[in-house]
């Protein structure tokens, strides 16, 4: 009997799996929710499809818009886009507007996260964010650091109310 896996090499479990820190996400992507405008955004996933972010968002966005021309004088707004493989979540707070592309894995889990990532985005640029002229402000770009330092798998205080 032998615990050699000819698939990956070695004996036992596929330790690079195992030890993956892969994204719940694709990308996610904050824009001013009246013009439409890219604030900030960064990608987790190294998929060629995401490569064109302004492209990708302004798709995104008029798809919302378009949902609002038909429901007018409704309260209605877009929530998700489900695929066979990924899920577009919408979350809007105020003007700001975070779409994030996930990996469709369990939709509590990515709307908690998106939805804390929006607090604290909120929060920090509430002022820039409520008086958006165009110009996107310096403190803003800068939070795509934080975007990608920090690990969304692991954000979010929602895992304790679930």
């Amino acid at each position: 009997m032998s615990f050699y896996n000819k698939d990956n090499g070695n004996f036992g479990f596929n330790l690079k799996k195992i030890n993956s820190q892969e994204s719940l996400f694709h990308a996610i992507y904050f824009l001013d929710y009246e013009t439409g405008s890219l604030l900030v955004c960064n990608r987790y996933s190294n998929d060629p499809s995401f490569l064109r972010d302004d492209l990708i968002c302004s798709f995104l966005n008029a798809i919302n818009l378009f949902i609002n021309e038909l429901k007018e004088g409704e309260n209605e707004e877009l929530q998700e886009i489900n695929f066979k493989d990924t899920r577009i979540l919408y979350e809007r707070e105020g003007k700001l507007l975070v779409i994030a592309v996930t990996k469709k894995n369990d939709v509590r889990i990515e709307r908690g996260i998106v939805r804390e990532i929006l607090e604290d985005f909120y929060l920090r640029f509430k002022n820039q964010i409520n008086n958006f002229n165009g110009a996107i402000n310096s403190s803003i770009k800068n939070y795509k650091k934080r975007l990608e330092n920090l690990n969304l798998n692991n954000v979010f205080k929602f895992n304790s109310r679930i």
